[in-house]
């Protein structure tokens, strides 16, 4: 749920929630003789139901802005110390509208009460708190549900160009051997690049259930789709990898560097001057995983075909589903090369 909608739901829970403890306060102290004047008791009860709104809207502001980077137990100290200082203002401003409103009231003798009264708001406000919680944590779960859901997915989806040959697998490498065998000495190329994309496919097939792998497990997929291209291009593909060690342990969505590599060589070749080069890095800086896939080139500002969208977008969404808030993506043009940027919080 976003922001927006989460705002709405909570006006409108605020003022039905509100409306009900008026309704309530108003009708347990509804006057019981002639004496007792109900406008009066409709004007305090007003007063009251609007005093705990408004403190209830700063309560919300605080939790907003304040607990989201807190510990559990953190939060729940600035729910008590909160509650409580707003129980001691909820009293004293209903006690300033009684010495306001009520000719003969006697201030020092409602002392006594006003501790009493204080607990009693301060436990309103914890009801209310514990509400609030309550639902803002079962709509987290809900999203997250629904996260790990369409991750599942997008995953699944990233891997549909493999599955068609999933049919029957070692029929598939037992054709690739028997194709290299049956090629000629001297075609060394050849042979080579049926070995690579057996070692291709093999790694994806054999990843598919996977939703993560290691950034070693991705880039051996990497570099053996890149001998490929490599063999395809000969010298006009210059590739080169810059990977720090500590990085490769680290765990990341399957199939994520390969849709930035096919991209960076398909669209690196119509807008790179002479030579394609292609520079993949992995540093770990401070608390974060950076991925850069770098070409030569240029950023095509022309609108592309919808399929040539599919594996960015794939990235994107499945960093979103996976990695909420722990990571982020970015596309530009830098110095004459065109850097696809990955950073994913440790």
């Amino acid at each position: 749920m976003n922001f927006v909608k989460l705002t709405n739901s909570l006006w409108k829970w605020q003022v039905i929630g509100w409306l009900l403890y008026f309704l309530l306060m108003f009708l347990t102290f509804l006057p019981r003789d002639s004496d007792e004047s109900i406008g009066y008791i409709f004007l305090v009860k007003s007063f009251r139901t609007l005093v705990g709104f408004s403190l209830s809207c700063l309560l919300w502001l605080i939790y907003r802005n304040l607990i989201n980077s807190q510990s559990m137990g953190r939060t729940v100290l600035i729910v008590f110390i909160s509650t409580a200082l707003f129980g001691m203002v909820w009293t004293s401003l209903e006690t300033l509208f009684f010495w306001s409103t009520l000719p003969n009231f006697d201030l020092m003798y409602s002392l006594q009460f006003k501790p009493r009264m204080a607990l009693t708001y301060t436990v309103t406000l914890l009801a209310w708190s514990a509400i609030y919680f309550g639902i803002k944590y079962w709509k987290q779960v809900q999203v997250e549900h629904q996260n790990t859901l369409h991750a599942k997915i997008l995953a699944e989806t990233a891997q549909l160009e493999m599955l068609r040959y999933q049919v029957n697998p070692h029929f598939l490498f037992n054709a690739l051997n028997s194709i290299r065998a049956s090629i000629s000495p001297d075609n060394p190329a050849a042979k080579q690049m049926i070995t690579q994309l057996s070692e291709f496919l093999r790694h994806s097939l054999m990843s598919n259930d996977k939703n993560q792998n290691t950034l070693s497990d991705e880039l051996e997929a990497v570099e053996n789709y890149l001998a490929i291209e490599k063999i395809r291009f000969e010298e006009a593909l210059e590739v080169e990898l810059n990977i720090d060690d500590k990085a490769k342990q680290i765990m990341l969505p399957s199939f994520l560097l390969n849709p930035l590599v096919e991209n960076a060589i398909k669209h690196g070749l119509q807008t790179s001057p002479e030579i394609l080069k292609i520079n993949i890095s992995a540093v770990l800086e401070s608390d974060r995983l950076v991925i850069e896939v770098k070409n030569s080139g240029r950023l095509n500002a022309q609108k592309t075909d919808k399929k040539d969208k599919i594996g960015l977008n794939n990235v994107q969404e499945r960093l979103k589903k996976q990695l909420p808030n722990k990571s982020s993506f970015a596309l530009y043009e830098e110095n004459g090369c065109v850097v696809a940027r990955i950073e994913i919080l440790q």
